[in-house]
């Protein structure tokens, strides 16, 4: 009888750590890894969204995030992080967002924004958060400029209705503080990643 129930009391151990390594391994995030000449930096797939990277590549990103429920539909709610290299370390965030700003007037001649200043840290000077209303084919659209020595970078979330805004905005919220820059030189993560590809 003893023996019986010893068995069965491993079984039942045995099987809840196979349930808890399952349910870890299941809710890992996917790391994303984005770079250009002079800069490098991860950062996390939101829960239960993905990163298609497909639309990103047709659109110029190596992310283009949206909800995995609104997989096939037309127009989705999305965010995405970008980073575009300076020409010349004269270059600062003011003019680049001032040039930002022209293009999505444009774009969006009716279009009032909220300008919000942020902290930051990890590598990045100085940041600020642009909230677009009054658009034409979304309810809101939320932009974070930030910037380092080398690069600017930049976070975008576009909403279609307040409801989505209001339910999706902890998942850019979520991205945003996944972010890890890992610094200017993209070299040695190319090398590792080539050698990987080479040990198969």
């Amino acid at each position: 009888m003893k023996t019986i129930f010893t068995k069965t009391f491993l079984i039942i151990c045995l099987g809840l750590i196979c349930t808890k390594t399952f349910s870890q391994t299941e809710s890992k995030p996917e790391v994303n890894v984005v770079y250009g000449d002079k800069h490098i930096f991860t950062l996390e797939t939101p829960a239960e969204w993905i990163n298609d990277k497909k639309s990103a590549e047709k659109i110029g990103l190596v992310c283009f995030f949206y909800p995995k429920s609104e997989i096939g539909k037309s127009k989705v709610n999305y965010c995405y992080a970008h980073g575009i290299d300076k020409e010349s370390n004269q270059e600062n965030l003011e003019e680049f967002i001032k040039g930002d700003l022209e293009k999505f007037k444009n774009k969006y001649p009716n279009c009032t924004f909220e300008e919000i200043p942020i902290d930051v840290t990890g590598g990045l000077k100085s940041g600020v958060l642009y909230s677009f209303s009054n658009l034409t084919d979304r309810f809101k659209e939320e932009v974070m400029y930030s910037e380092t020595e080398d690069s600017f970078i930049i976070f975008s979330f576009a909403a279609m209705t307040e409801e989505d805004y209001n339910k999706y905005l902890p998942a850019f919220d979520g991205l945003i503080g996944s972010f890890n820059y890992r610094g200017n030189n993209p070299q040695p993560f190319l090398e590792y990643m080539k050698s990987k590809k080479l040990n198969k």
